[in-house]
């Protein structure tokens, strides 16, 4: 009978625990990522054959995939599959620890990392903290509020790591500024539309090699490389020195004594060196055009008639006839419809001295270089090829070919070099090379000059002052003269470059350093006086706005720690906030103004056994001996699979634990019947004995 008694009693605590845990159940069958479990009985010893009872063995936790629900909100995020998200509880000071959970209702919180309900900071692979910056502004290292124009945006991943590559521009439309025609015409000269049209293909080109190297990310790295070609068309012949010569000194006798004699003489003189000296099919009346066939589009310029030019007048100090007078407007004005093709720069030009095999070609805007009937024509854009099917001259009706060749063919590279490649011609175009000038009326010859400058050093990371005494540039009567001082100087060459440009002096900044700001101090020591820049043609050869490209990486091999989602904070951008998305990987990017950054990765943790995890309450697990270590993978590749703006439910059945209770309660009083019967039984066995 005492037996019975037993057997009842373990019967009733069997019942119970199992009474507990379905109300458990029941209880969290609204809780997210809540996993249901159950109770393992077990029968007891045996006496006889007689079993004593039950008892509880385990109440294990069910790990089965629950119901997805689309909900919408950013923030939530689902696992499908086997994992749990990490926690870290670090709000009590002191040592944190970390926790495991399916729950995936996330937020921000107030210190920007992501965390869950409570605040318990979710665990991944988190951005660093600097971000590799270029930018043409060494005091802007973020994104602000100036920098309105997306240029592109991608994310890149790696073996073993994430990198968002961004680059931006302040609106380079506002800021761009035709070239002065002046100055500059013949040599390179660049339209506002047509800087800005440049831009534009270079940002298309930027997008291209983002993209190549998004789809190859391991790719081997190589440079791009531009194109550069050459166009020759008939001009003056080269045995024609001695006519030349002659006419020039007969105009120079002319203008210093104006006599009918004089006259007649330098008539024939012009008329020999035209005769004798001028190719029969170079342009030289009305009607005539010079023409070029680039990717198939015919560019063209009709002769421009001219006046003959005096030594004095001429701005590069040379006597021409009208003839060439009009040949070199002519060939300057066609270099310049050649450079407002988009991506391309063309200059009126010279074979390079010393000669080189191949022969190479240098810009140069004197008459005598000019009237040799060679451009220049350079891609601004590199990997990007052109192709020059034809060109010539049409003169008197007649069509008279010129001859073409590439010098520096296109590469479009590969890989980080294309991209890099790239990326520092549309910085330099966008932002260009400083450009100070000093026009001819600007600069008094003869006459004695001091120049030095103060600019950025980046080697040093400060402003120099080069030279650190004056160059002095003493008794000269020529822009070209000042020009050799320039660029013959120790220290000066490392920083800038002069330039002789149609007779201005012309002072930029070097490809290297492109988009450093210089102060220049020209002084006149005859005249005792400071020559300032001339405000009129000075500027930057590009659109003269700022660049700025942010590179952000998530190294998937470093330790985990916080996700930090302010961009802000992250160095990034000034704003600091952003839209967040995650992607099934466990990647996030927080969107702003159009851009993608990858500010990091959540971790997925997986166990040996599930079963063996701790439940500690709050939606959370511990590890245990049983449950192993949490293991990670690369990229959380084998783990399950992150679902965005999902939650998963609870997996407790309501109607099958209704059931239950109603099994475990009958369970519950047949086993307290049991336990009465048996009391029943002993108290006649008892009544009986009395």
């Amino acid at each position: 009978m005492i037996g019975s008694l037993w057997t009842g009693i373990s019967g009733l605590a069997g019942s119970q625990i199992a009474l507990d845990n379905e109300s458990n159940n029941i209880a969290n069958v609204n809780t997210i990522g809540f996993k249901a479990s159950r109770i393992s009985f077990a029968d007891q010893m045996y006496q006889n054959n007689i079993g004593k009872g039950t008892q509880v063995l385990d109440a294990e936790k069910m790990y089965i995939q629950g119901n997805l629900k689309t909900t919408g909100v950013s923030y939530d995020v689902a696992l499908s599959g086997d994992g749990f998200f990490a926690v870290s509880n670090t709000r009590g000071g002191g040592t944190s620890e970390t926790f495991y959970t399916r729950a995936g209702n996330f937020r921000m919180g107030d210190s920007g990392t992501l965390q869950d309900t409570i605040g318990n900071e979710v665990q991944g692979w988190a951005m660093a903290t600097d971000p590799k910056v270029t930018s043409s502004n060494p005091n802007v290292s973020k994104f602000t509020n100036d920098y309105t124009k997306l240029l592109s945006s991608k994310i890149i991943n790696y073996s073993n790591s994430v990198e968002t590559i961004t680059a931006k521009s302040t609106d380079y439309a506002l800021t761009s500024q035709s070239d002065n025609p002046t100055v500059f015409s013949g040599y390179g000269m660049k339209t506002k539309y047509g800087k800005i049209s440049d831009v534009e293909e270079l940002i298309k080109s930027y997008t291209t090699a983002l993209q190549n190297l998004k789809a190859n990310p391991d790719s081997s790295s190589a440079s791009a490389k531009a194109q550069i070609s050459h166009v020759d068309l008939p001009g003056i012949k080269s045995t024609a020195g001695a006519l030349k010569t002659a006419y020039e000194t007969a105009a120079a006798t002319y203008a210093g004594a104006p006599t009918a004699g004089n006259l007649t003489a330098l008539t024939t003189a012009e008329t020999a060196y035209n005769s004798g000296g001028w190719d029969g099919g170079a342009v030289s009346v009305d009607g005539d055009e010079v023409y070029v066939y680039i990717d198939g589009n015919r560019i063209s310029q009709s002769f421009i008639a001219s006046d003959a030019v005096t030594a004095a007048a001429s701005p590069t100090g040379e006597a021409l006839t009208a003839r060439e007078a009009g040949y070199v407007k002519t060939m300057k004005a066609f270099a310049d419809k050649i450079s407002a093709q988009p991506g391309l720069k063309a200059y009126v030009a010279v074979e390079a001295t010393p000669a080189t095999v191949p022969v190479s070609y240098v810009p140069s805007t004197k008459a005598a270089d000019v009237i040799k009937g060679i451009l220049k024509i350079d891609s601004i854009v590199p990997g990007k090829a052109f192709t020059i099917s034809s060109v010539g001259m049409v003169s008197g009706g007649a069509d008279k070919p010129g001859v073409y060749g590439v010098d520096s063919v296109a590469d479009a590279g590969q890989g980080v070099g294309a991209l890099e490649t790239i990326k520092a011609a549309l910085n330099e175009t966008i932002s260009g090379k400083q450009t100070d000038v000093y026009s001819p009326t600007d600069l008094s010859f003869p006459g004695a000059f001091t120049y030095q400058i103060s600019i950025y050093s980046a080697a040093l990371e400060k402003n120099v002052t080069v030279p650190t005494t004056p160059l002095t540039i003493a008794s000269t009567s020529s822009v070209d003269a000042m020009v050799t001082a320039i660029n013959t100087e120790a220290t000066l060459p490392t920083y800038v470059k002069a330039f002789n440009v149609n007779g201005n002096l012309v002072i930029r900044t070097l490809d290297s350093n492109f988009d450093v700001e210089f102060s220049g101090d020209l002084k006149d020591t005859t005249a005792g006086i400071d020559i300032k820049r001339n405000p009129d043609f000075s500027g930057r050869e590009g659109t003269g706005a700022e660049f700025i490209e942010i590179i952000t990486k998530v190294d998937q091999t470093a330790s985990k720690g916080n996700l930090q989602l302010r961009l802000d904070t992250l160095g990034i951008s000034d704003s600091a906030f952003g839209d967040f998305k995650v992607d099934t990987t466990g990647l996030i990017t927080m969107s702003q103004d159009g851009a993608m950054f990858a500010v990091g990765q959540i971790a997925i943790a997986k166990f040996i056994t599930n079963r063996g995890l701790e439940p500690v309450g709050n939606n959370l697990l511990g590890v245990t001996l049983a449950s192993g270590d949490p293991i990670y993978n690369l990229n959380n590749d084998k783990t399950a699979e992150i679902k965005a703006n999902t939650l998963e439910l609870s997996t407790a059945d309501l109607s099958e634990s209704l059931v239950n209770l109603m099994v475990f309660q009958r369970a519950f009083e047949a086993n307290a019947k049991s336990i009465t019967t048996a009391d029943t039984i002993l108290n006649t066995l008892i009544q009986l004995k009395r």
